[in-house]
């Protein structure tokens, strides 16, 4: 009975996070962004299901998938614009306050300023701009709601991921490294891997 039980909640977690999706996707595809509804919908349902095994219905996975709504949203505007909306970042600061006591404030402080600050250096003194704004404030935001372990790794695991795969992918097309690469889809798989640590 229990099994039964836990299969409706988790296919009441899914449906609803494909609806938003679908909902997301609509709205995307209204203001001409690159959106490849399945993969979005294949990617929310992953999130989901495994934010649903570890931690159950509960304020950490619904904070989860509203989290990779937001991330998934600001990637595929990063994608298809190089830019994403102000309004994203609020609303990773607005789900800081869910589940306030996750994790203590001066965690989640450390984990905002330790993202922001290296990152607002680099934009600053580089010569071609480095790290555009909307990357500093959307994964300074998420590091302060992950606090200072989960939003740090989750962004080096993040940067690392978009570095490596910028490497190789100007090596295989011939192109140069000062041409600019959405960071945001990297910065937000960093992201939610950091949300699991």
């Amino acid at each position: 009975m229990d099994i039964l039980f836990n299969f409706f909640k988790l296919a009441a977690l899914v449906l609803s996070a494909l609806g938003i999706c679908a909902v997301l996707n609509c709205y995307m595809k209204a203001r001409k962004f690159k959106v490849n509804a399945l993969a979005n919908s294949f990617i929310i349902t992953v999130v989901a299901v495994s934010l649903f095994m570890f931690g159950g219905i509960s304020v950490w996975t619904v904070k989860g998938v509203l989290m990779a709504l937001v991330l998934l949203y600001a990637s595929v505007q990063d994608i298809s614009t190089r830019k994403a909306d102000d309004s994203l970042w609020i609303m990773l600061l607005m789900l800081s306050l869910v589940n306030f006591g996750e994790h203590s404030v001066l965690s989640m402080i450390l984990g905002g300023i330790v993202v922001f600050v290296p990152q607002l250096a680099i934009a600053t003194f580089s010569k071609n701009g480095g790290i555009g704004g909307a990357d500093i404030k959307i994964s300074a935001a998420a590091a302060l709601c992950l606090g200072f372990v989960g939003g740090t790794l989750g962004y080096v695991i993040g940067l690392a991921f978009g570095i490596v795969f910028q490497l190789i992918y100007n090596k295989v097309k011939h192109r140069t490294y000062k041409k600019s690469f959405a960071l945001l889809p990297f910065l937000s798989v960093g992201l939610m891997i950091g949300y699991f640590i």
